[in-house]
């Protein structure tokens, strides 16, 4: 009895990650798609993609607008995409309008076109690209610049 419970345990947290539809390589779909929980896409679709989470192989052609919860993106994207999560996997591409929440890029992906964040408060973090230093030094004459307008401001 209890290595059942324990299998079945296991078995309803697989449920959860398990894709439900697969669209193969060799499959071409002209039209709308509307689905629920996940959908992995390696073929060719035309048309406007809804549902919760998303996987676009690095076979797969999306030419239509996107409008899902999470996305992962390894294919090739022509159209607007509208998501809380997006992670475009370095095979990755995106042409058109990019409106998200959380964004991930890995290196050597391609974004074009405008990226537009749902963010209430945008923040600057440091980057690899820009060392400690002048980072740190950045941010204190912005800092600075700050609190003199604010001196000024007070003053009038």
């Amino acid at each position: 009895m209890f290595f059942k419970k324990n299998e079945n345990a296991v078995l309803d947290d697989l449920s959860k990650d398990v894709v439900g539809s697969i669209i193969g390589k060799e499959m071409q779909m002209v039209g709308d798609i509307c689905f629920k929980g996940k959908l992995r896409l390696d073929g060719n679709a035309e048309g406007n993609i809804q549902g919760d989470y998303l996987i676009l192989g690095d076979s797969g052609i999306i030419i239509g607008d996107i409008v899902v919860n999470t996305f992962v993106c390894a294919g090739r994207v022509q159209g607007n995409v509208n998501v809380k999560t997006l992670q475009v996997i370095k095979s990755g591409t995106i042409s058109g309008k990019v409106e998200t929440t959380d964004l991930a890029v890995e290196s050597g992906a391609a974004l074009n076109g405008e990226i537009k964040s749902r963010a209430k408060e945008l923040r600057l973090m440091p980057g690899t690209a820009t060392p400690q230093e002048e980072w740190n030094a950045r941010v204190q004459e912005a800092a600075a610049a700050a609190g003199s307008s604010m001196k000024s401001v007070t003053q009038q």
